[in-house]
């Protein structure tokens, strides 16, 4: 019996990857097509059904085989993605930074072995490189395909024991409503999991493969459907975002990519015209491959700024000639089988294993440090440019572990709480650095803002949780200064700058700032004991980011565009503007109740139309709004004093310490 349609060339499925592999171009290199990344999940649909339709085909025919199959899927895929790694990794050797180059490394041995998603499902967080700037980031989906290949021929292999080709379409259907359902419903709640993992992606696949055994199509019906599915597609490039996928939306790119691949009867004018755009298809994949490293390498050259119309036209031209080429070059020579299977398989491992050990090597190096000069070694990653030292300890009246430093927690005479966010622990090893009280403990209660939490939420994208997780902290925090009236001073400070157009969903500026004033009112009113003191701490100058990526390399001697690492006027206003309104209400806060002091970096720092970016030969900043925490001892000492805190806690201590009954007498 006959599983699947019969097997034969079909120029619209060409078509229909040029579509997808142009849009996703589209979408990366900035023209106005928001839901061009969804040229993926045509991929997907694209896939699933074609690899199942030669798959049905071998099971009836009774030539199938694992060893076989692994034969051709390394053939096909393994030749251009090995030669893209390996030239990539090498083009970062002349242009990325150390934490960068390593970071590339560590994505390509993830990328060699098709577990990619996982590495970038972990390592696109706050805190590390931003996605935009992985050269490798666009092959998790190739990784997702790999896992789902690793599984589905011999789950399919017993799926055609069942006999039917109808009750096993049917099973097949049922299956895929089920996990779309299902994919649909995590997204609610594991939004980037469902995104990069492979069995919240394989109803996709398996929609493509659930076509391999359907009828074909009347050629009237199939006509309509062609269309149908094109408008479909087009659709979602045109409305879907990227906050709010996969989910539901990812039905418009499947169900169109396979209302279109749907066999059907006769060939279809709607079919004949998409199989016209079948010349870019067939090097749909190498341009998938390369379109992006190219893009972000370039980013690279220019530090990391956004490239022009004219450059980002020359790079898509680039990218289609290298594609073409490795097509010509690469993909078909070893798609021709020329050793048996298990010598195919042995000598794809060997490559696998071959870039796995470059690639090691280079991340086990911390991506080559010695390319770099002395002058430039504190600020070769991310990671570096973070490092602090601080000791974790449990805290009695809370759940969790928190950095502490000074004297112990528990013992302490006075104790200072630091609150925030990510700025409180940028602020940690500067408030250390002038801290003379050696009878002073710290804690950094870094987490959300404290105006979040107690009335007042965000919603990040990606994060259902955020608003609970910032409640519960919010919660603790205000419950540690209840019970322990050792904690006379409490450092607000956060990356306020973000909050008034997020806060409560409302997109109103002006009412964020109000609610703000009101939370952080609130906390000092009911947090409050007399010998207490408040600092609320302004958000440091965000910084263009192409002003921090230039200052980052410019003692390298790596591959560069000349650049600036200077603030100028126009940047000088920007920064001002995004802090004035909370500045002031800070100001007015401290104006109004003597217990509040308001320390305000940007007045500090930014002045004459520019901003103090470096201090005593050190550039400050770690990424375009932390201040880095490998400062020297003395640089954090004149950047504290510079912006006033060392002032503002300086009189809040005398304060308290004028107070009768100091620190350790509890009133309420």
């Amino acid at each position: 019996m006959e599983l699947t349609t019969r097997l034969g060339y079909r120029a619209e499925i060409d078509g229909l990857r040029a579509i997808a592999v142009l849009s996703v171009l589209a979408f990366h290199y900035g023209a106005p097509l928001p839901g061009g990344f969804t040229g993926v999940d045509v991929f997907f649909v694209i896939s699933g059904f074609l690899i199942t339709q030669i798959l049905a085909a071998e099971i009836t025919a009774g030539t199938f085989s694992v060893i076989g199959f692994y034969d051709r899927r390394m053939r096909r895929i393994l030749p251009a993605l090995l030669t893209m790694l390996a030239l990539v990794l090498l083009a970062g050797r002349f242009l990325l930074m150390p934490g960068d180059y390593a970071t590339l490394a560590t994505s390509t041995a993830g990328a060699a072995f098709g577990v990619s998603n996982f590495y970038f499902l972990n390592h696109t967080g706050y805190f590390d490189r931003a996605a935009d700037f992985q050269p490798l980031l666009h092959t998790w989906s190739l990784a997702v395909e790999e896992q789902f290949y690793v599984v589905w021929p011999l789950l399919l292999l017993g799926l055609t024991r069942i006999g039917s080709r109808f009750a096993l379409a049917t099973i097949l259907a049922v299956v895929v409503a089920i996990g779309c359902a299902a994919s649909i419903a995590y997204f609610s709640v594991e939004p980037k999991t469902a995104f990069y993992m492979a069995l919240p992606r394989a109803w996709e696949l398996g929609l493509g493969a659930l076509l391999a055994f359907l009828p074909a199509l009347p050629r009237r019906i199939g006509e309509l459907a062609t269309v149908a599915g094109l408008v479909l597609v087009a659709t979602g490039f045109h409305v879907i975002s990227p906050e709010h996928f996969p989910g539901a939306p990812a039905l418009l790119p499947c169900l169109g990519a396979a209302l279109v691949i749907w066999p059907c009867a006769r060939p279809t004018l709607s079919g004949r015209l998409l199989g016209l755009l079948a010349p870019i298809g067939l090097i749909s994949y190498s341009l998938y491959l390369w379109h992006w490293p190219i893009w972000v390498l370039f980013r690279a050259y220019i530090g990391n700024r956004m490239p022009d119309h004219t450059q980002a036209i020359v790079i898509a031209a680039a990218s289609i000639v290298i594609s073409t080429a490795s097509y010509r070059y690469v993909e078909q020579p070893f798609r021709k089988r020329r050793w048996s299977a298990p010598r195919t398989v042995a000598t794809g491992f060997a490559g696998i294993m071959t870039l796995f050990c470059a690639a090691m090597y280079v991340e086990s190096t911390d991506g080559l440090p010695q390319r770099i000069p002395s002058a430039g070694l504190a600020m070769r990653s991310l990671a570096v440019m973070w490092d602090w030292p601080c000791k974790e300890v449990a805290i009695d009246a809370i759940p969790g572990g928190y950095c502490v430093f000074g004297a112990p927690w528990k013992t302490a005479k006075h104790k200072t709480l630091i609150w925030g966010d990510s700025h409180a622990q940028h602020f940690a090893p500067v408030v250390d650095a002038i801290n003379t009280d050696s009878e002073r403990s710290f804690l950094v209660y870094a987490g959300c803002s404290a105006a979040l939490g107690n009335g007042h939420d965000i919603f990040p994208v990606g994060a259902p949780q955020y608003p609970d997780y910032c409640r519960r902290l919010h919660a603790n925090a205000m419950k540690l200064l209840r019970d322990d009236a050792a904690i006379d001073q409490v450092i607000l400070t956060s990356n306020w700058i973000e909050l008034p157009a997020r806060i409560d969903g409302k997109d109103d500026p002006a009412a964020g700032v109000e609610a703000m004033r009101g939370a952080l009112t609130k906390i000092v009113n009911e947090a409050a004991v007399p010998e207490r003191r408040f600092v609320l701490v302004g958000t440091v100058p965000e910084l263009p980011l192409s002003v921090v990526e230039c200052a980052h390399q410019i003692h390298s001697t790596l591959l560069r565009a000349p650049c600036s690492a200077t603030i100028q006027p126009a940047d000088e206003r920007l920064i001002r503007q995004k802090t004035d309104a909370i500045d002031a209400m800070f100001v007015e806060i401290a104006g109004k109740v003597p217990s509040v002091s308001a320390v305000i970096p940007a007045e500090r720092l930014c002045r004459n139309d520019t901003c103090d970016i470096t201090m005593d030969g050190e550039f400050l900043w770690r990424d375009k709004g932390h201040i880095r925490r490998n400062l020297s001892l003395q640089t954090r000492r004149d950047f504290a004093e510079r912006i006033g805190l060392t002032a503002a806690l300086a009189d809040g201590r005398r304060d308290a310490a004028a107070q009768p009954g100091a620190a350790g007498t509890q009133t309420r």
